[in-house]
Protein backbone atom coordinates (compact mmCIF):
# COMPACT_ATOMS: atom_id res chain seq x y z
CA UNK A 1 0.00 0.00 0.00
CA UNK A 2 3.04 2.23 0.90
CA UNK A 3 4.64 1.82 -2.61
CA UNK A 4 1.06 2.82 -4.22
CA UNK A 5 0.89 5.62 -2.70
CA UNK A 6 4.28 6.89 -3.67
CA UNK A 7 3.81 5.49 -7.17
CA UNK A 8 0.47 7.35 -7.36
CA UNK A 9 1.67 10.37 -5.65
CA UNK A 10 4.40 10.47 -8.62
CA UNK A 11 2.37 10.34 -11.57
CA UNK A 12 0.07 13.59 -10.02
CA UNK A 13 3.28 15.58 -9.48
CA UNK A 14 4.73 14.35 -13.33
CA UNK A 15 1.58 15.46 -15.02
CA UNK A 16 0.82 18.66 -12.91
CA UNK A 17 3.79 19.37 -14.42
CA UNK A 18 3.47 18.08 -17.80
CA UNK A 19 0.51 20.17 -17.97
CA UNK A 20 2.23 23.58 -16.58
CA UNK A 21 4.89 23.04 -19.35
CA UNK A 22 2.58 23.22 -22.19
CA UNK A 23 2.74 20.87 -25.33
CA UNK A 24 4.39 21.74 -28.81
CA UNK A 25 3.68 19.50 -31.29
CA UNK A 26 6.33 19.38 -33.92
CA UNK A 27 6.42 17.63 -37.34
CA UNK A 28 3.87 15.12 -36.23
CA UNK A 29 5.50 14.55 -33.02
CA UNK A 30 5.34 15.47 -29.18
CA UNK A 31 7.78 17.60 -27.87
CA UNK A 32 7.75 18.62 -24.46
CA UNK A 33 10.06 21.72 -23.29
CA UNK A 34 10.86 24.15 -20.86
CA UNK A 35 9.41 26.80 -22.96
CA UNK A 36 9.53 30.44 -22.16
CA UNK A 37 5.95 31.79 -21.49
CA UNK A 38 6.86 35.48 -23.20
CA UNK A 39 4.36 36.28 -26.26
CA UNK A 40 6.29 37.08 -29.34
CA UNK A 41 4.88 40.63 -29.97
CA UNK A 42 3.11 40.15 -33.15
CA UNK A 43 3.15 36.52 -33.38
CA UNK A 44 -0.12 36.55 -35.08
CA UNK A 45 0.68 39.42 -37.52
CA UNK A 46 -0.44 38.94 -40.90
CA UNK A 47 -4.27 37.29 -39.74
CA UNK A 48 -7.22 38.67 -40.63
CA UNK A 49 -8.61 37.41 -37.30
CA UNK A 50 -6.70 38.92 -34.85
CA UNK A 51 -8.98 40.03 -32.55
CA UNK A 52 -9.98 36.35 -32.23
CA UNK A 53 -6.62 35.02 -30.66
CA UNK A 54 -6.93 35.19 -27.36
CA UNK A 55 -3.76 35.45 -25.23
CA UNK A 56 -3.55 31.65 -24.15
CA UNK A 57 -3.65 30.80 -27.88
CA UNK A 58 -0.78 33.92 -28.36
CA UNK A 59 1.08 32.11 -25.53
CA UNK A 60 0.56 28.55 -27.03
CA UNK A 61 2.01 29.98 -30.75
CA UNK A 62 4.63 31.74 -29.25
CA UNK A 63 6.04 28.74 -28.35
CA UNK A 64 5.71 26.86 -31.67
CA UNK A 65 7.07 29.69 -33.67
CA UNK A 66 10.54 29.73 -31.41
CA UNK A 67 10.48 25.60 -32.72
CA UNK A 68 9.55 26.04 -36.24
CA UNK A 69 12.40 28.90 -36.51
CA UNK A 70 15.02 26.98 -35.12
CA UNK A 71 13.81 23.63 -37.24
CA UNK A 72 15.00 22.96 -40.75
CA UNK A 73 12.73 24.25 -44.12
CA UNK A 74 9.15 22.66 -43.92
CA UNK A 75 8.89 21.29 -40.91
CA UNK A 76 6.03 22.02 -39.12
CA UNK A 77 5.57 23.15 -35.46
CA UNK A 78 1.81 22.82 -34.18
CA UNK A 79 0.02 24.67 -31.70
CA UNK A 80 -3.33 23.82 -29.62
CA UNK A 81 -4.93 25.83 -26.69
CA UNK A 82 -7.58 23.17 -24.68
CA UNK A 83 -9.27 25.87 -23.63
CA UNK A 84 -10.14 28.15 -26.36
CA UNK A 85 -10.39 25.35 -28.48
CA UNK A 86 -8.10 27.31 -31.25
CA UNK A 87 -5.28 25.25 -33.18
CA UNK A 88 -2.20 25.97 -35.56
CA UNK A 89 0.30 25.01 -37.58
CA UNK A 90 3.94 27.11 -38.17
CA UNK A 91 6.02 26.31 -40.87
CA UNK A 92 10.19 27.77 -41.13
CA UNK A 93 10.90 28.70 -44.97
CA UNK A 94 14.50 29.42 -45.71
CA UNK A 95 16.87 31.84 -44.09
CA UNK A 96 18.49 34.90 -45.47
CA UNK A 97 20.55 37.83 -44.23
CA UNK A 98 20.44 41.06 -44.46
CA UNK A 99 22.81 44.26 -43.71
CA UNK A 100 25.19 43.02 -45.41
CA UNK A 101 27.65 44.46 -47.48
CA UNK A 102 28.05 41.51 -50.39
CA UNK A 103 24.24 41.39 -50.75
CA UNK A 104 23.98 45.11 -53.00
CA UNK A 105 20.59 44.96 -51.83
CA UNK A 106 19.57 41.95 -51.89
CA UNK A 107 18.32 39.05 -49.60
CA UNK A 108 20.54 36.27 -49.12
CA UNK A 109 20.04 32.90 -48.61
CA UNK A 110 21.73 31.46 -46.06
CA UNK A 111 21.89 27.78 -43.69
CA UNK A 112 19.48 27.39 -41.28
CA UNK A 113 21.29 28.47 -37.54
CA UNK A 114 23.93 30.57 -38.92
CA UNK A 115 25.27 32.36 -35.93
CA UNK A 116 25.77 36.58 -36.92
CA UNK A 117 26.56 38.23 -34.00
CA UNK A 118 29.87 39.64 -35.82
CA UNK A 119 30.52 42.85 -37.11
CA UNK A 120 31.48 41.99 -41.17
CA UNK A 121 34.64 44.18 -42.57
CA UNK A 122 33.66 44.58 -46.67
CA UNK A 123 35.89 42.17 -48.29
CA UNK A 124 34.87 40.98 -51.44
CA UNK A 125 36.85 38.63 -54.39
CA UNK A 126 36.90 34.49 -55.05
CA UNK A 127 39.39 32.25 -53.14
CA UNK A 128 40.11 28.64 -53.69
CA UNK A 129 40.58 26.50 -51.24
CA UNK A 130 44.17 24.93 -50.17
CA UNK A 131 42.88 22.00 -48.71
CA UNK A 132 39.51 19.90 -48.24
CA UNK A 133 38.13 22.62 -45.74
CA UNK A 134 34.91 22.50 -43.09
CA UNK A 135 32.10 25.01 -43.41
CA UNK A 136 30.67 26.29 -40.44
CA UNK A 137 27.81 27.80 -38.87
CA UNK A 138 29.88 30.56 -36.86
CA UNK A 139 33.49 31.98 -36.30
CA UNK A 140 35.09 29.20 -34.09
CA UNK A 141 36.20 25.69 -34.59
CA UNK A 142 33.46 24.80 -32.02
CA UNK A 143 30.54 25.85 -34.01
CA UNK A 144 28.40 23.09 -36.33
CA UNK A 145 29.75 22.08 -39.31
CA UNK A 146 27.52 23.45 -41.89
CA UNK A 147 29.60 21.41 -45.04
CA UNK A 148 32.84 20.24 -46.13
CA UNK A 149 34.41 21.14 -49.09
CA UNK A 150 36.44 19.51 -51.87
CA UNK A 151 40.42 21.30 -52.06
CA UNK A 152 40.34 23.28 -55.58
CA UNK A 153 36.68 24.52 -54.59
CA UNK A 154 36.32 28.42 -55.82
CA UNK A 155 34.32 30.18 -53.44
CA UNK A 156 33.73 33.78 -53.06
CA UNK A 157 34.07 36.42 -49.94
CA UNK A 158 30.63 37.86 -48.46
CA UNK A 159 32.78 39.55 -45.50
CA UNK A 160 35.55 39.30 -43.23
CA UNK A 161 34.75 38.82 -39.23
CA UNK A 162 36.41 41.60 -37.67
CA UNK A 163 38.88 40.76 -35.12
CA UNK A 164 39.43 36.68 -36.41
CA UNK A 165 41.06 34.74 -39.38
CA UNK A 166 37.35 34.22 -40.34
CA UNK A 167 35.50 34.96 -43.50
CA UNK A 168 31.85 34.66 -44.13
CA UNK A 169 32.00 32.62 -47.84
CA UNK A 170 29.07 32.22 -50.41
CA UNK A 171 28.53 29.93 -53.88
CA UNK A 172 27.18 31.34 -56.56
CA UNK A 173 25.49 34.31 -54.56
CA UNK A 174 24.31 32.27 -51.87
CA UNK A 175 25.69 32.03 -48.24
CA UNK A 176 27.42 28.75 -47.32
CA UNK A 177 28.59 29.54 -43.34
CA UNK A 178 31.95 30.77 -42.30
CA UNK A 179 35.46 29.41 -43.44
CA UNK A 180 38.75 29.69 -41.76
CA UNK A 181 40.95 32.46 -43.97
CA UNK A 182 44.08 30.72 -43.84
CA UNK A 183 43.31 27.67 -45.56
CA UNK A 184 41.83 30.14 -48.17
CA UNK A 185 43.94 31.54 -51.45
CA UNK A 186 42.77 34.69 -53.55
CA UNK A 187 42.64 33.15 -57.09
CA UNK A 188 44.63 33.91 -59.50
CA UNK A 189 43.30 36.70 -61.85
CA UNK A 190 40.71 37.37 -59.20
CA UNK A 191 39.48 40.95 -57.30
CA UNK A 192 39.76 41.32 -53.92
CA UNK A 193 38.23 44.23 -51.96
CA UNK A 194 39.40 43.88 -48.06
CA UNK A 195 38.21 46.55 -45.55
CA UNK A 196 37.87 50.53 -46.73
CA UNK A 197 34.47 50.43 -45.27
CA UNK A 198 32.86 50.33 -41.60
CA UNK A 199 31.70 47.02 -40.39
CA UNK A 200 27.88 45.78 -40.42
CA UNK A 201 26.45 43.01 -38.56
CA UNK A 202 23.90 41.13 -40.70
CA UNK A 203 20.62 40.51 -39.68
CA UNK A 204 19.90 37.00 -39.59
CA UNK A 205 16.28 36.41 -40.76
CA UNK A 206 12.98 33.47 -41.76
CA UNK A 207 10.42 33.01 -43.42
CA UNK A 208 7.13 31.20 -43.00
CA UNK A 209 3.60 30.39 -43.14
CA UNK A 210 0.95 29.88 -40.44
CA UNK A 211 -2.10 28.30 -40.39
CA UNK A 212 -4.82 29.07 -37.75
CA UNK A 213 -8.47 27.27 -36.95
CA UNK A 214 -10.51 28.44 -34.49
CA UNK A 215 -13.28 26.56 -32.60
CA UNK A 216 -16.49 28.45 -34.75
CA UNK A 217 -15.08 26.51 -38.01
CA UNK A 218 -12.84 29.85 -39.08
CA UNK A 219 -9.35 29.44 -40.50
CA UNK A 220 -6.82 31.31 -41.77
CA UNK A 221 -3.20 31.60 -43.92
CA UNK A 222 -1.00 33.81 -44.43
CA UNK A 223 3.13 34.31 -44.57
CA UNK A 224 5.85 36.74 -42.73
CA UNK A 225 8.83 37.07 -42.45
CA UNK A 226 11.34 36.97 -38.74
CA UNK A 227 14.48 38.17 -37.93
CA UNK A 228 16.56 37.47 -34.95
CA UNK A 229 18.34 40.63 -33.20
CA UNK A 230 21.57 40.63 -31.56
CA UNK A 231 20.23 39.47 -27.69
CA UNK A 232 19.00 36.83 -29.85
CA UNK A 233 15.45 37.33 -29.89
CA UNK A 234 12.86 36.63 -32.47
CA UNK A 235 11.03 39.60 -33.61
CA UNK A 236 7.97 39.61 -36.48
CA UNK A 237 8.74 42.12 -39.29
CA UNK A 238 6.66 44.80 -39.82
CA UNK A 239 5.39 44.96 -36.69
CA UNK A 240 6.52 48.54 -34.93
CA UNK A 241 9.17 48.41 -31.97
CA UNK A 242 9.27 44.98 -32.04
CA UNK A 243 13.38 44.62 -33.01
CA UNK A 244 14.54 46.37 -29.94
Amino acid sequence: MRNFRHVSKALIVGGLALVLSGCVTVGGGSSRRAMPDEVLAGVAYGSSYRSYITGRDERQMSRAFRVAMDSPVGADATWRTRRTGSRGEITGGEAYLLNVDYARGRRLIAPIGLYTNYPLEPAQGDYQLSSNTNVRLGASTSSPIADTLDEGTVVEAAGQVRGRDWMLMARDGIIIGYMYSPLLELREGGDMLLAGGSARTPTYCRSYSQSLFLSNGIDDRWTGAACRNTRGRWYIEGVAGAGS
